[in-house]
């Protein structure tokens, strides 16, 4: 065996390296003989007098030959060669741009036949893919972790979800308690299957449809057990508070919708009531993201508000993590009768979003509550608002995210998120922070002077408890917190009383 391989070497030995190359290709591909293949590629890279186009070839070729012999090491080492030999690497890939798609079949088959653990193609799809994406902009320093991501079919469909504001299931907010490894029903969502049935906060779910739910990943599994087609059933097994038995309830899934503009507590009829102070007519609304429905939800309430003589608002876009754009400019429109609202700058040019007359609400006072996970679409609301002197923002700097996102979709129904603008307020300026901003560069909407209120840490997590408890259908009257950003907001709306 190896005096035939020595023999095929000499044989080819007064070629040239073109021809090399071809011979190499035509013995490893179709004759199958990888030792041989594998001497001819390193006889045209220890051939300086070889084209280097052809050795950036042989190169890769090379490594991908040890690869199929089962020679990882010398695999590895041969194609970080590739890199250390090519330094120019928009040379490099010119060169190889054509054996690319070929490379990475070539890679992934490789590693399903002899990596030590079993892998998923699409998994390994799924790993290359995240981590080309996570090589972007890795020395641009524009953008910030997640600003780019590959999204799974999974999380393609939370994220259309989310921003429809709709999912067919039971209507409940889960959460795993992680010590006893159980699913807990944080609350069931007003006018929801699982409120109708008798879910209730606090309730385990054991059981689905008779079957316990398993170990590993329980939550998600909960989740997808639970989702199912309108009108269908499914029977879930909750362990209760005080009760040592399992309680079978047996719920008909239906279209739950998500509301994104919510009230301060619910009415008798658990509707949301916007009206926080009836006396003094001061309006309270939270805007929890930026979904398709939001602006519907907003002109809803800001109606049920003007029916009962609403003279103030407190808008609260605490903790608002932002969504669409197009949505955030029409809610934007219902507070500004004119001028500019947002702009947004990308490659393909700039796009200009103006306020309407029609559809504007009459004026009253306006305190807009922010904090440091305000972000995104919710900035733009608040940046239009403020510049156009429409609203006072109350609280602390906002999270600084001035990148417009969009989803490209893969075939496998995947998606690419990439940022395709920025956009900028109606002054003129970014609310952007870069990751190497600083607090005393320019990102983000500040509070209007004299009306910053910042919250520690500490107490931004007692906040989030408190409203998450008080969210809760037929929660205690019971449940208290001081909220003195809440507190500035009402304190601004009765100067304005008083001025007027």
């Amino acid at each position: 065996m190896i005096l035939a391989f020595a023999l095929g070497a000499a044989r080819v030995h007064g070629a040239s390296a073109a021809e090399l190359l071809e011979k190499a290709i035509y013995t490893e591909e179709t004759k199958g003989e990888l030792a041989a293949a594998t001497a001819i590629y390193q006889q045209i890279i220890d051939d300086s007098s070889a084209d280097r186009t052809l050795v950036a070839q042989a190169q890769l070729r090379l490594g991908l030959c040890e690869l199929k012999q089962g020679n990882k090491p010398r695999a590895l080492s041969a194609l970080e060669r590739i890199t250390q030999d090519f330094p120019d690497k928009e040379k490099l890939l010119a060169i190889l741009d054509n054996r690319m798609p070929q490379l990475l079949d070539e890679i992934v088959r490789q590693i399903q036949q002899n990596y030590i653990i079993e892998m998923d193609q699409s998994d390994l799809m799924e790993t290359a893919l995240r981590a080309i994406v996570g090589k972007l902009d890795s020395g641009a320093g524009f953008l910030r972790t997640n600003d780019v991501a590959f999204l799974s079919t999974n999380e393609v469909s939370q994220l259309n979800e989310g921003l429809g504001q709709k999912f067919a299931g039971i209507g409940a907010v889960l959460d795993l308690d992680k010590v006893a490894n159980e699913v807990v029903v944080s609350t069931p969502l007003p006018d929801s299957p699982a409120l109708r049935g008798g879910i209730l906060a606090g309730d385990r779910i054991i059981k689905v449809n008779g079957s316990e739910l398993p170990v590993e990943k329980t939550l998600e599994a909960a989740v997808k057990l639970l989702r199912g087609e309108p009108g269908s059933a499914v029977t879930v097994g909750v362990k209760r508070s005080g009760t040592s038995e399992l309680l079978e309830l047996q719920l008909i899934r239906d279209t739950v919708r998500l509301r994104s503009v919510l009230g301060d507590t619910y009415k008798a009829d658990l509707a949301w009531d916007f009206m926080l102070d009836d006396q003094k007519k001061i309006g309270y609304i939270r805007l929890t993201q930026v979904g398709k429905e939001s602006p519907k939800e907003m002109t809803a309430a800001l109606s049920d508000l003007e029916s009962r003589g609403v003279k103030a608002l407190v808008l609260d876009l605490r903790n608002n993590p932002g969504g669409s754009l197009s949505e955030a400019v029409a809610v934007a429109d219902l507070f500004i009768e004119s001028g500019r609202i947002v702009t947004v700058k990308g490659r393909n040019g700039d796009q200009a979003y103006d306020a309407h007359a029609d559809g504007t609400v009459r004026e009253f006072p306006i305190a807009l509550l922010v904090n440091r996970q305000t972000a995104s679409a919710a900035e733009i609301i608040a940046a239009s608002l403020q510049d156009h002197h429409r609203a006072v923002v109350i609280g602390e700097r906002t999270f600084g995210q001035a990148l417009v996102k969009s989803f490209f979709p893969l075939k496998s129904g995947a998606a690419l998120k990439l940022p395709v603008a920025a956009y900028y307020r109606p002054n003129g300026k970014s609310v952007h922070r870069f990751p190497n901003s600083t607090d005393a560069d320019d990102w983000g909407i500040k509070p209007n002077e004299g009306y910053e209120v910042a919250m520690t840490d500490d107490e931004l997590k007692q906040y989030e408890k408190y409203r998450r408890e008080r969210d809760i259908v037929n929660a205690p009257a019971t449940l208290q917190f001081s909220d003195r950003q809440l507190q500035a907001a009402l304190g601004y709306i009765t100067t304005q009383f008083r001025d007027h």
